[in-house]
């Protein structure tokens, strides 16, 4: 039997339109590295990776494919550009590799601006996309949720014993995420593509480590989690 193989998808080709900086957030320097190097320093530097694909924007390829070169990522064997919208982008990905990848091999995409990845989160979402096909890291809502009208006017109280933000990394057998991409194109993320494809999606259990990097507050944040 072949060998699965894990393949990591690591996003950086958001517009970072809340993050009043000059730099998009992905690119900020912080402690002398870019934002997006923390999330694929873990990945490359985790046994469980096989093959890193970095999607960013068009005219940053260059800068980011001579940066992994120059800091030993070896596993990064592509950098290609995104599109406009987070499908897109994740699908020219898919596109990418779609030749050399079998049904039960493991696709994990992340964000890069959720650049508190590390060996552990990795090591759960591969473990567990192995049993369970498809699974993304979520956290409890434990704010008080309620639906709106266009107005601003509350319409009904949410249980929010049954809510969950949803965060990154997502990871699919191959087959979930390659023929979900088939059928659906614009979602608000990857495991909605896969549940509209009519297969379960299994939530682990998430962290405020993995938070997303949104606005220039965040990096105050990010400071206190690596002082």
């Amino acid at each position: 039997k072949e060998e699965i193989m894990n393949y990591a998808l690591l996003l950086l080709a958001g517009s970072s339109k809340r993050f009043k900086s000059n730099t998009l957030k992905q690119f900020y320097i912080f402690k002398g590295r870019p934002i997006y190097y923390y999330p694929l320093k873990a990945l490359n530097d985790s046994p469980l990776i096989d093959q890193i694909i970095i999607l960013t924007l068009e005219d940053k390829v260059m800068d980011v494919f001579n940066y992994t070169k120059n800091n030993h990522l070896n596993k990064v064997k592509a950098v290609i550009s995104g599109g406009a919208t987070r499908n897109q982008t994740v699908n020219f990905g898919l596109k990418h590799i779609k030749d050399q990848v079998k049904d039960d091999d493991l696709i994990l995409i992340h964000d890069a601006s959720r650049a508190l990845l590390n060996a552990k989160f990795i090591e759960i979402a591969i473990n567990e996309t192995k049993k369970k096909g498809a699974t993304t890291f979520a956290l409890h809502s434990y704010d008080t949720l309620v639906k709106a009208s266009n107005n601003y006017e509350v319409v009904n109280y949410i249980e929010r014993n049954e809510v969950f933000r949803l965060q990154t990394p997502q990871t699919f057998k191959a087959k979930l995420i390659m023929d979900a991409y088939k059928t659906h194109k614009d979602t608000h993320d990857d495991t909605e593509l896969v549940f509209l494809n009519k297969n379960k999606i299994h939530l682990l259990k998430g962290s405020e480590r993995l938070f997303k990097i949104t606005s220039f507050d965040d990096i105050k944040k990010l400071e206190s989690y690596l002082k």
